[in-house]
């Protein structure tokens, strides 16, 4: 069966608007989202990006968060029939920032023989009325960062693939925007091999229930720690001082964690610092030790000290950061042996990486 006409005829109308409301200043404005949207990465995300690390699960590990789990007839590619048949299982999985979740769509082809494409796909809020579709384009992203680039019309993996479902805010007809609210509604959601092959048979869209934090709970018991919650931390009680930290994702898939945190000792500043080495991407939580650093000079008196040999570092104890959700990290600290006690804080985030937001809907 061929692409529905209007649907045809409307995405080169959605990308001209989404192209232009990415270049343009008064966006956000545009979108009546709550909180703050960065156009140029999450535009099509209406899921925090950091509600995940970048290694997806690849099934739920909680068999009442699956919201539909089925099989579709299609046509493999060059076929003129719907020769094999393609397992769908879609669940939701809660963030650990409240109100959130996000849904995941696993893809398994069940069948032997040619290979399959990986579907377009259309999403609407609530139900869909009798006698229309979907306008909302769907994609399938192999991890948060990627926006608008999804894996459709590539060749689904005969060991099968999970994958996160954005959606894109604009329809194709110029209706109704879709939010992150809609998001965590009752929505439907059509599955569209029709693109690729006229055989390939019109199934209704499927209808995906509400979030629920007690059936949809996090995949994870804690928040993975991963790039996008980088930034700066201030922590209540504590003027004038707080946490810098950077969570650097190498090309070996592995994290390396470098953290300041700046203080005062004798009413004069002081900072401590650490850093980590390759950690396993999903860790979450990390512990380093931390350094008190002297013997240098200001910036201005060139020559005092020439080398990195001339900066004294002594070892004052450990710090363990865990991440509580998108915006707050808990800090657990052991100076004992240097003589300035252990504890616990929570840092509040003041600064966030434009363009690789953790949560942009807050």
């Amino acid at each position: 069966m061929t692409a529905n006409p209007l649907r045809k005829a409307a995405q080169l109308l959605v990308l001209g608007l989404t192209m232009g409301l990415i270049g343009a200043p008064v966006a956000q404005a545009q979108i009546e989202f709550v909180g703050e949207a960065n156009v140029l990465t999450d535009l099509s995300m209406p899921f925090p990006p950091g509600c995940i690390s970048l290694t997806l699960p690849q099934r739920p590990n909680n068999a009442d968060s699956v919201l539909f789990e089925g099989a579709f007839d299609v046509p493999s590619i060059g076929a003129d029939r719907a020769n094999a048949e393609v397992g769908v299982t879609i669940w939701r999985m809660g963030c650990h920032d409240e109100g959130f979740s996000v849904i995941m769509v696993r893809l398994d082809l069940l069948s032997r023989g040619g290979d399959v494409l990986i579907p377009q796909l259309y999403a609407e809020p609530g139900l869909v009325p009798t006698g229309r579709v979907p306008m909302h384009v769907a994609q399938l992203l192999r991890s948060p960062a990627t926006g608008l680039v999804g894996a459709t019309g590539e060749v689904l993996s005969r060991d099968g693939e999970a994958f996160l479902l954005a959606v894109n805010p604009l329809a194709l007809d110029s209706g109704r925007l879709f939010t992150p609210t809609d998001y965590n509604d009752l929505m439907s959601l059509e599955f569209y091999w029709g693109d690729y092959n006229v055989a390939a048979p019109l199934y209704e869209p499927i209808v995906l229930d509400e979030y629920s934090p007690r059936l949809d709970p996090p995949q994870f018991e804690r928040m993975p720690l991963h790039g996008r919650l980088s930034g700066k931390y201030t922590f209540a009680g504590l003027p004038s001082a707080g946490l810098a930290l950077s969570i650097a994702e190498q090309p070996d898939d592995s994290n390396f964690v470098f953290a300041i945190f700046f203080t005062y000792l004798d009413g004069e500043p002081f900072w401590i610092a650490g850093n980590t080495g390759g950690e396993t991407p999903g860790a979450s939580a990390v512990t380093m030790a931390m350094q008190r650093l002297s013997g240098g000079q200001f910036i201005n008196q060139p020559g005092s000290y020439s080398d990195e040999a001339d900066v004294l570092r002594e070892t004052i104890g450990e710090m363990t950061l865990e991440a509580l959700d998108c915006n707050r990290i808990a800090l657990t600290y052991n100076f004992d042996d240097a003589g300035f006690g252990s504890g616990r804080l929570v840092g509040e985030r003041l600064v966030r990486i434009a363009g690789y937001d953790c949560n942009p809907w807050r």
